[in-house]
């Protein structure tokens, strides 16, 4: 179960898999990708020879996920097309994943209070 502040760092990706036609290819890549720590939901589009994950950025990563289906012998498409996407979805990851890290910020419209002064006399 996945706390509210954990669903705003929710994804969805669509990794594309070139001959995910195979039932054993199609459970490896599902076993895999359900290995992996933060991930939600997998479910495999055979039609399109793709993968859909939802994942946590807090918690992994779009490589991550490549690499956990290249180590179950289901590999990714390794065109330029999916070199630049696979690097534009890493780097929304983590820059997902600083932006949850990072302390809250001051609202504007209520100003932090300092601290009251106690006069001692």
């Amino acid at each position: 179960m996945i706390s509210a502040t954990d669903s705003a760092w929710e994804v969805r990706r669509r990794i594309r898999v070139p001959g995910l036609r195979d039932r054993t290819d199609k459970a490896a890549a599902k076993r895999a990708l359900n290995d992996v720590d933060g991930v939600l939901r997998v479910s495999v589009d055979s039609e399109k020879s793709r993968v859909v994950v939802d994942y946590l950025v807090t918690k992994t990563d779009y490589q991550s996920l490549e690499g956990a289906l290249e180590a179950a012998g289901v590999s990714p498409a390794a065109g330029r097309w999916a070199r630049f996407k696979s690097g534009w979805y890493q780097n929304l990851d983590l820059t997902g994943r600083d932006n949850a890290s990072a302390p809250a910020a001051a609202c504007c419209s209520k100003p932090p209070i300092p601290p009251s002064r106690t006069d001692r006399h």
